[in-house]
């Protein structure tokens, strides 16, 4: 899959940010491209090959041999390390701030966790949102690093000198107590990315996430929340709210489209008065104080709405070009979420994979526990879908592809639906069906089951694998509307003389999963 655009591998940028692209994205690419070198001498150390191994799933036999060389595994952590370490400088030396902070790394392979540890000099707080538009992007990296060389790594912790942010700032990071869930669910919010913010005090009106590659996630995401809204009207049967307005109007103070300014504007004009909502840092020396307002004001808005779910939508970015797929995230002291993002990550990969060209699309077999404050603040189960990484070539054609926006959220309906219906996203799969002798000159009803949960409708097709005499099959389809109705079809011999059939019978729901065919023989025999 290719696209027409070039690939430039930049640091990427947030509203608010300074000049110098140039020369960083020279030294983004150069620390990519040394990196990269790095982890093939250590891959293959380990063995031949091994640096090609899947970003997405590491093999335990590879993630074994990593840990039981401690040469190797140390030569692997220092990498890390230094990756971390030259990323921090620069996100510092962008904040006009030259220091070098210390960075250290544990992994636990048992969990599939890493912690990185920064010693003393950099603490996040309230501005900037506690730097998650840095530090979870760092993570991803970091990620796909490990894995390319063979360490299965999930989730990602942060440590402050000792301690988790948590720790320093126990009020504005707790949890709030959450609502609790209903036995039928009435209500979601969508969130779709983020959009334009005024910067302080220039009033200039910047979008809040870099286009490296042409995509503009603030602008491309709202298409996704329309395609998930329809999907949650009619599948789920719930009145959908939106986090930002879809209005093609200009917005009076900025002169933008509504349908692209941020949350924070939309809210506000909605709730004038609501400040606490949409204005919750009025005196912050920041710059982009916006984008924080913005993150929180989703979540202001879902609490204030009562809704039973949030489902926010993204598209993810990374340092390193190579990192792509689709991830989905959940708060790490709000658990009880996981189930949810599990779910949705599930049905995506069922879905999105159904698709002729999307196949093999990189999607984590495990949703991965975050910090988000866009998480944290709902009192209802909230998750974020990262749906793909705007920062590479191949999924930017993805996140263009209609078929594929479809997929991914027709997933997430999927996913939301399972969950709060308390069934299980599994595999969909006939079972076996027995094979059948049929009397000359009658008939018989043959019982399709199967495992899963396909969209109705369903197709089925019975095809000829094998006819004797030959000629004389004749194969069927057919399609079945009512998931309470029972999937059958029939069989019968007409002729007068004996044979035999085998039949294939394929079946496939209506977001294109199908089910490996199963076959069965019919025998037509004298009476």
């Amino acid at each position: 899959m290719s696209i027409g655009v070039r690939l430039v591998r930049n640091r990427w940028r947030t509203a608010g940010q300074g000049g110098g692209a140039l020369h960083e994205r020279r030294v983004s690419h150069h620390m990519e491209k040394s990196t990269m070198k790095e982890l093939k001498l250590v891959s293959t150390v380990i063995a031949c090959g091994l640096f090609f191994a899947s970003p997405v799933f590491a093999s335990e036999t590879q993630s074994t041999k990593v840990v039981e060389d401690l040469g190797v595994y140390a030569e692997v952590i220092a990498l890390l390390e230094r990756e971390a370490a030259s990323q921090l400088t620069r996100h510092l030396q962008e904040r006009g701030e030259l220091r070098q902070v210390s960075v250290s790394i544990r992994l636990d392979m048992k969990a599939r966790s890493m912690k990185i540890s920064f010693g003393p000099g950099y603490l996040p707080g309230p501005e900037g949102s506690y730097d998650e538009l840095f530090l979870i992007p760092m993570a991803s990296t970091l990620r796909f690093y490990a894995e390319k060389s063979g360490l299965d790594v999930n989730d990602i912790d942060f440590l402050f000198d000792g301690k988790a942010l948590e720790e320093y700032y126990p009020e504005d990071l707790a949890v709030p107590p959450q609502v609790r869930a209903k036995s039928a669910h009435t209500s979601a919010l969508i969130s779709a990315s983020h959009g334009y913010i005024s910067l302080h005090p220039s009033k200039e009106w910047k979008f809040q996430r870099p286009a490296p590659l042409g995509v503009q996630e603030d602008t491309l995401s709202p298409a996704y929340g329309d395609e998930l809204q329809g999907l949650i009207e009619q599948r789920s049967g719930l009145t959908v709210h939106r986090a930002r307005s879809r209005s093609t109007e200009l917005h009076p103070e900025s002169g933008k489209p509504w349908e692209h300014m941020s949350s924070r504007y939309h809210l506000k004009a909605l709730f004038p008065e609501r400040t606490d909502m949409w204005n919750e840092y009025p005196n912050s020396p920041e710059s982009a104080r916006e984008k924080d307002e913005d993150i929180r004001a989703r979540p202001n808005y879902a609490n204030h709405l009562g809704v039973d779910v949030m489902l926010s939508l993204h598209t993810n970015s990374s340092d390193s070009a190579s990192v792509r797929g689709a991830e989905v995230y959940y708060h790490r002291e709000k658990p009880q979420d996981k189930p949810l993002a599990d779910s949705v990550l599930c049905a995506m990969r069922e879905v999105i994979r159904a698709q002729p060209g999307y196949e093999d699309f990189p999607i984590r077999e495990s949703s991965i526990a975050g910090a988000h404050g866009e998480n944290r603040i709902g009192k209802m189960p909230s998750v974020i879908v990262e749906t793909a990484y705007h920062s590479n070539p191949e999924d930017v054609a993805a996140l263009q592809d209609p078929v594929f926006r479809s997929a991914a959220m027709k997933g997430v309906e999927k996913g939301y639906r399972l969950w709060a219906t308390g069934k299980s996203c599994g595999q969909f799969a006939l079972q076996p069906i027995s094979d059948i002798e049929v009397p000359l000159q009658t008939s018989r009803d043959v019982n399709v089951s199967f495992l899963g949960n396909p969209q109705y409708p369903l197709g089925i097709e019975v095809a000829v694998a094998d006819c004797r005499p030959p000629g004389v099959c004749t194969p069927w389809k057919g399609r079945f509307e009512d998931p309470d109705a029972p999937v059958k079809f029939e069989v019968s011999c007409s002729s007068t003389r004996p044979g035999t059939v085998r039949w294939k019978v394929l079946m496939r729901d209506a977001d294109s999963v199908a089910a490996a065919p199963v076959e069965f023989t019919q025998s037509c025999v004298r009476a």
